[in-house]
């Protein structure tokens, strides 16, 4: 297990104090900037990268920031010596701790930031300090993820830009640069002792989160972030899995907590729905047979486990009332196809997939009396709209007979109409 001396408050306090030291004046756009033009003239990628990262977009250079803001030196001088005079507050490329007080000495000035941002946060240094990431830093780890990991040190995006390493879209991958990364992540270790996994992309790849996120194009949908925090960034404890899961799924989170299961399962909702790789619910899932996740626990058949004849009773009322409302919306599609006005069947309809989705969520307490109720309510109103359909079937039969008589006296009326033009045309002939 990695040992974690807490870095003290003072200690941050004492960079935070530093690093909001008096800004040095943004740049403008009419300031000769050296740094780019000696920058971009180099044949070394690593030092022409930043000079084009940067000229292509940056927020910081858009609000008038240049490399000396963060950088040091002189701006305005043509050679190495001078552009790099220590004397002018150069430090070169800020690495470790030095990042974290070169991005708090703006970000954390609330009256600065008020000139160019008034709705930003600037309690992102403080909030880094008590992460996983900022502990890890404070005794010396300097593997650990720092402002520039996630965000870029050049041509940095704003948060709503598509292209931005930390845009709801891009998290993921942003993250799994260093936790995907085997070598990277080597000697990281869980409380218990055991490596770090480095799976996590790949396994969240597979939920239904990701899949809203990407395909649904729903940017509601969490990744990494929204679970683990960003600045404050920290695995959530078993104990407040359940508070985690329940920032979105409120409801289900309020039943769980009245459940038998809330003080035996350890780690919450990851206990059946796994915590990266989440999948789909399905119905199946509630059972102790075949994809059924009661089985961990409980035994099929075993009518002397409680757990077990509960899954099964639940199961089969939900599975009831889904086969009945599938029945009775095939049925209702089917008259509606043939001209049948069926407006209040189809409310009828959508009351009762309320009652099931009702069931699906009151099934997170694991008590089979509350959820009887619900599917009772359901099967009756589906119960009434077969009453209604079958109606709808009669009348169908009715038009449809009337309609065969219609056109069965049409025919004959036509069929007439034919004999008596030729009888008439015999008459002429003979005439």
């Amino acid at each position: 297990m990695i040992r974690i001396s807490h870095f003290s408050t003072i200690a941050w306090a004492t960079i935070a104090a530093s690093a909001i030291a008096p800004h040095a004046a943004a740049q403008t756009a009419a300031t000769a900037n050296s740094c780019l033009a000696c920058h971009a003239a180099q044949t070394d990628a690593r030092l022409t990268a930043p000079a084009v990262l940067f000229t292509q977009s940056d927020v910081h250079r858009d609000s008038g920031f240049g490399c000396v803001d963060c950088h040091g030196g002189n701006s305005s001088a043509a050679d190495k010596a001078p552009a790099h005079d220590i004397g002018r507050g150069f430090k070169g490329k800020p690495a470790g701790r030095t990042v974290i007080g070169t991005c708090a000495r703006c970000h954390g000035d609330a009256e600065f930031m008020h000139r160019f941002a008034p709705r930003q946060r600037v309690d992102q240094a403080t909030e880094y300090a008590t992460s996983v990431h900022g502990k890890l830093l404070a005794t010396g780890d300097t593997h650990v993820a720092t402002c520039a990991s996630c965000h870029g040190a050049h041509g940095i995006r704003r948060v709503s830009d598509a292209k931005s390493p930390v845009f709801p879209t891009n998290v993921a991958a942003t993250c799994a640069s260093c936790h995907a990364n085997a070598a990277h992540m080597n000697g990281y270790t869980l409380p218990n002792g055991s490596p770090l996994p480095t799976n996590q992309l790949a396994d969240y790849q597979k939920s239904v989160h990701y899949r809203a996120l990407t395909k649904g194009n729903d940017l509601s949908a969490p990744t990494c972030n929204d679970c683990h925090g960003n600045h404050g960034a920290a695995p959530p404890g078993a104990g407040t899995v359940v508070n985690v899961c329940g920032t979105c799924h409120a409801v289900f989170a309020q039943k769980f907590d009245t459940s038998a299961h809330k003080q035996i399962f350890d780690k919450g909702c990851v206990e059946c729905h796994s915590n990266h790789a989440i999948v789909q619910p399905s119905d199946e899932m509630l059972s102790t047979t075949g994809r059924g996740v009661c089985a961990a626990c409980h035994t099929a058949g075993d009518k002397s486990d409680k757990g077990s004849v509960a899954a099964e009773s639940m199961r089969g009322d939900i599975a009831r009332l889904k086969s009945g409302l599938d029945q009775s919306r095939a049925l209702i599609a089917r008259l509606k196809n043939a001209g049948i006005e069926v407006g209040d069947q189809e409310l009828a309809l959508r009351e009762a997939g309320t009652k099931l989705t009702l069931a699906r969520t009151e099934m997170h307490a694991f008590d089979p009396r509350l959820v009887s109720p619900i599917i009772v309510d359901g099967t009756r109103i589906v119960a009434g709209i077969d009453r209604a359909g079958q109606d709808g079937i009669a009348e169908l039969r009715y038009r449809r007979r009337g309609l065969a008589l219609s056109l069965g006296a049409i025919l004959l009326v036509v069929v007439a109409l034919a004999l008596k033009v030729r009888q008439i045309d015999r008459r002429q002939n003979r005439e």
